[in-house]
């Protein structure tokens, strides 16, 4: 163990030797950067971008003296260093505390749930539920029939939590004044009060934002995949577990939208400009953007739903979260079918299949609540 710490020492009294305090000093920094490039859990990829990183550099330099390559080589690779720290640390530190929360909450539930920070449980019974928040969210206004207190944190690291089910909805006004409304199988976590620079919330299922315009104040939505910028605007985002992709229409102002990924020099992300909508493969890590009529992505929020030669099984999808139903195809044939027109979800969910048995010419069959169209 001695001779293997005293030839270490030897080399580096060798690579060090002629070099100022200054460059001595980047050395040092660079070795413990390397080491702690080997013990990170870097994907390979990241790892080999560094690696080439560095070559590049040796070649543009080539024509200096050794020791110059070398320290040129050195502080290339830890400002690589330290950029890719700070990424990463940021990747696990943005929205993780609110994803956490939202993890370890009961998904299944049969009413619509308000987790305070102090863990209290808040049932709400309304079909469609609306709260607000006031008194720098220690107050909060439900149903206009009833009101939760409740103590805030200073530091603002204390979430509240909106879970809705499969078959209701809730509106919710945060204490900036920002509107969302949550769709069915939804979750929503948030400060009590926005206490930071920023105002940031998570989404698990659908929302529709309209945010409260504060430019020294951006606000976030963070889902699993995706994280979406935006000063003040109104948009839609669909962030279903259950979902391939996640999406994000813009009605209007701006937004920015970007990718949750790991990677260090191919960061995916798109600024969004109102009729447009972006969407999100996780699987494919591809991210696209097209023009839309964004009517038929936010009328779920009125209480019905537009459809322009929509994939079937998409449209029954739809439905069995809002009615909390189960509702699929039973034949290979019917994969293929479409469907254009208007669904009104007051109506109760017998008369919105038959619409659409109606225009399809499908039958569907019906044992309690399952529903299997043929």
């Amino acid at each position: 163990m001695k001779r293997r710490l005293r030839k270490h020492e030897e080399l580096h009294e060798s690579e060090s030797a002629g070099l100022t305090g200054e460059e001595q000093k980047i050395l040092v920094n660079t070795k413990i950067l390397m080491h702690s490039l080997r013990e990170e859990a870097l994907p390979v990829a990241e790892k080999e971008a560094l690696r080439m990183r560095v070559q590049e550099t040796i070649a543009q330099k080539s024509e200096r003296p050794v020791r110059s390559i070398w320290l040129a080589v050195a502080a290339s690779l830890a400002l690589l260093m330290v950029v890719g720290a700070g990424f990463l640390l940021m990747q696990k530190n943005t929205g993780s505390a609110m994803e956490e929360v939202a993890s370890a909450i009961q998904a299944d539930t049969e009413e619509t749930r308000l987790q305070l920070a102090d863990k209290r449980i808040i049932h709400l019974s309304e079909q469609n539920s609306d709260l607000i928040y006031e008194q720098n969210g220690s107050r909060i206004q439900i149903d206009s029939s009833s009101v939760v207190e409740q103590q805030v944190a200073e530091s603002g690291e204390e979430f509240n939590t909106l879970t809705v089910p499969y078959g209701k909805r809730s509106t919710i006004t945060l204490i900036d004044g920002s509107k969302i409304w949550l769709n069915s199988g939804s979750r929503l976590v948030y400060p009590a009060q926005f206490d930071g620079d920023t105002r940031e919330v998570y989404l698990e299922g659908q929302a529709y934002f309209s945010v409260s315009h504060a430019a020294e104040r951006p606000f976030y939505v963070h889902t699993k995949n995706i994280k979406v910028q935006v000063l003040g605007t109104e948009f839609d985002v669909s962030a279903y577990d259950d979902d391939q992709q996640t999406a994000a229409v813009l009605v209007k102002g701006s937004i920015e939208l970007t990718a949750n990924q790991k990677s260090l020099f191919n960061t995916k992300n798109k600024k969004l400009t109102p009729g447009t909508m972006a969407v999100y493969n996780a699987a494919t890590d591809d991210l696209q953007t097209a023009g839309v009529d964004v009517e038929p992505y936010i009328s779920w929020k009125e209480g019905y739903l537009i459809f322009k030669k929509a994939p079937l099984r998409d449209i029954l999808k739809k439905l069995s979260r809002y009615y909390k139903a189960d509702i699929s195809l039973g034949s290979a044939e019917a994969k293929h079918v479409t469907f254009s027109g208007t669904l009104d979800l007051q109506d109760d969910l017998a008369m919105v299949l038959d619409v659409i048995s109606v225009s399809t010419s499908l039958k569907y069959q019906q044992t309690e609540r399952r529903f299997i169209f043929r």
